[in-house]
């Protein structure tokens, strides 16, 4: 047997329609019936039997085997029918972005994720507008004075343009090509799409399928008997009404034995409970205020007066935490988050000062000069010279037996290694005056020759208003810096676990060195030294538990926030997978189930307690008349 087993990091254009016959709504029994009695699950009736006889069909029709995070078993009932919402939020770049086409029935040309701008081929400028990543500096109103206080200027801070780019559904899937045969399968070409949020959309799109076709079949909930049915008629079909929110990309396979393949995904799903379920697709590239707006605004749209459970990953669960905190009576079942940077970000200066060109180090869409015209990152820096602890530091005065200057460390293997001692580099992330003294991304002599000094002023004032709004919120919403705990104790958040990795080797701090005097041809037009004074080193600095992306210990909330911790062992990028492939979902869904279930008691215990008031009452009434 020949395997050859090839991996493109790569998003696949296409929008192909589910292909799995098992839990696509309107199937027939007699579908249903064969595909699963293929493999086993129960026999094939052919839909022939009587309507009692049918029934038990149907149970046995529903059994759903777990994945890694249950244990190997196989349920033996019906999914609970489930009328909580559950909703999920991806992370930074987890959403496609394109350029929209109002023509009838044209299809938006997306500008992220394809594959020719991820690897870029044909090559291009790094200004091809079919690329092109920024959004305008230019607001709605004109930016703060110089010296006016950035926390009350936070509170009206002007709204920037957005530019011709709109979110364009989740991503969700890279590529695996396997070519082979064995005993078991013929020789076959499989082309599958691999980890992503291709797993977590799949499974979603499943219990919302299997929730409605039970609705439509008449079925008794075995949740509550008081459904809202205006709320159910409104959210019937979501993923049908916002089908752009979900690539309908997952498991197309080109295979000669398909039950196999089919067998093969069928087998993780969990199918506990089934609900109504939404994905919110969104422009990560905004600032986060504005998106923790967005994102309650998409749930009180698509879920009215129902309170909804959140799956949120990285970014989206910042976002999460922020609506919890505002609004708890929406979001009173709970929220699930996974691999959050509720700490210091200080990986993310290695991807403005020299860019982000992903593992496949070939994108050019992320270059400082892209990447300073965007707002959500802003918020992920500390605020406080504590917060930043010995995560940046200058060794220029210091022996140090090994520097890598400003190679990228994103997507490379690490060791655990202990910390490097150093001179404490902080600065002022929050002033753009500070990141232009060190020569910093766009600010660098590499981008002298680039940018006119009107350009480089529109990014002062642009990264002032953004930097002004985002420190505002990590006071208010983290409450970093000086903060009350009795006031954040006060505000009762809704169930809240926290899930992060601590088996990857991730390194966590910088180092920064002055470069030494080389000889040079000419100047830059602003008359410098064309390389930039300071050197980086993203690579050799201590290396902590973590996912790869974020610490292990700064993915939690503030201690004095209440909350279920969680540990797995995946890498950022494929927490959202499946075990099988390298990722946590099974033991991330497992907490999901279990925080509704816990709703559900609550809830229920709830209604027993008002019945029984009631009940008490009306006695001592009828015994006073």
């Amino acid at each position: 047997m020949c395997r050859v087993v090839t991996y493109l990091r790569v998003a696949f254009l296409w929008k192909m329609p589910p292909t799995d016959a098992l839990l696509t709504r309107g199937t027939s029994r007699l579908a249903h019936s064969r595909a699963l009695s293929s493999f086993g699950a129960v026999p094939a009736c052919e839909g022939t039997c009587r309507p009692r006889r049918r029934r038990r069909c149907d149970l046995r029709m529903s059994h759903y085997a777990t994945g890694r995070g249950f244990g190997r078993h196989v349920v033996d009932r019906p999914p609970k029918v489930v009328h909580v919402p559950l909703v999920f939020v991806p992370g930074m770049k987890g959403s496609h972005l394109a350029f929209a086409n109002d023509a009838p029935g044209a299809r938006n040309k997306r500008a992220w994720l394809t594959l020719g701008n991820l690897l870029n081929f044909p090559p291009r400028p790094d200004d091809d507008p079919t690329r092109d990543l920024s959004l305008p500096l230019t607001y709605d109103h004109d930016p703060p004075e110089e010296g006016e206080d950035g926390h009350e200027y936070a509170r009206h801070y002007p709204r920037q343009h957005r530019g011709e780019l709109v979110p364009d559904g989740t991503v969700d899937h890279i590529i695996e090509f396997n070519v082979g045969g064995g005993k078991d399968t013929d020789n076959f070409v499989d082309m599958n799409f691999l980890p992503f949020y291709g797993h977590v959309t799949r499974l979603l799109r499943d219990l919302d399928n299997e929730y409605h076709s039970r609705l439509h079949d008449g079925k008794e909930s075995t949740e509550s008997d008081d459904v809202n049915t205006e709320s159910t008629e409104m959210t019937k079909g979501i993923f049908d009404r916002v089908g752009s929110f979900v690539e309908r990309t997952s498991n197309w396979a080109f295979s000669n034995n398909p039950i196999i393949a089919e067998k093969q995904r069928q087998i993780h799903h969990s199918m506990i409970h089934c609900r109504p379920t939404a994905v919110f697709s969104y422009d990560w590239r905004r600032p986060l205020p504005e998106l923790c707006t967005a994102l309650h605004q998409f749930c009180e749209d698509t879920f009215p007066n129902q309170p909804v459970q959140v799956i949120a990953h990285s970014l989206g669960g910042l976002m999460t935490f922020a609506a919890m905190r505002d609004h708890p009576e929406k979001y009173s079942p709970g929220a699930v988050v996974v691999g959050v940077p509720f700490g210091t970000g200080i990986q993310y200066f290695q991807d403005l000062h020299k860019g982000y060109f992903t593992e496949l180090d070939r994108c050019r869409q992320f270059t400082p000069d892209k990447q300073f015209t965007m707002s959500s990152h802003w918020s992920f820096f500390p605020i406080t010279k504590e917060g930043l602890e010995d995560r940046f530091v200058d060794v220029t005065e210091r022996q140090v037996e090994n520097f890598d200057a400003d190679k990228s460390g994103i997507g490379k293997k690490a060791e655990f290694r202990s910390k490097v001692d150093g001179d404490n580099a902080y600065f002022d992330f929050y002033s753009p005056d500070e990141w232009e003294r060190l020569n910093v991304g766009v600010f660098g002599p590499e981008f002298d020759d680039l940018l006119t000094d009107e350009q480089r002023q529109a990014y002062k004032d642009h990264m002032r208003i953004q930097m002004a709004a985002a420190k505002k919120w990590r006071r208010v919403v983290l409450g970093e810096g000086q903060v009350d705990e009795n006031e954040f104790n006060s505000r009762s958040l809704p169930p809240l676990v926290a899930c992060a990795s601590d088996a990857i080797p991730t390194v966590n701090q910088i180092l920064r060195r002055r470069r030494k005097p080389s000889p040079y041809t000419s100047l830059t037009r602003k008359g410098r030294h064309p390389l930039n004074p300071w050197e980086y080193d993203y690579v050799n600095g201590r290396a902590v538990p973590g996912d790869g992306r974020i610490d292990f210990d700064k993915a939690f909330p503030p201690g004095f926030v209440s909350h279920k911790r969680v540990t797995l062992d995946s890498a950022h990028a494929k927490q959202m997978c499946w075990e099988e492939n390298g990722g946590s979902w099974g033991t991330i869904y497992k907490e999901v189930a279990e925080q509704a279930e816990r709703f559900l008691e609550r809830r229920n215990k709830e209604k027993k307690t008002v019945v029984g008031h009631r009940v008490l009452l009306e006695s001592r009434n009828e015994r006073a008349r």
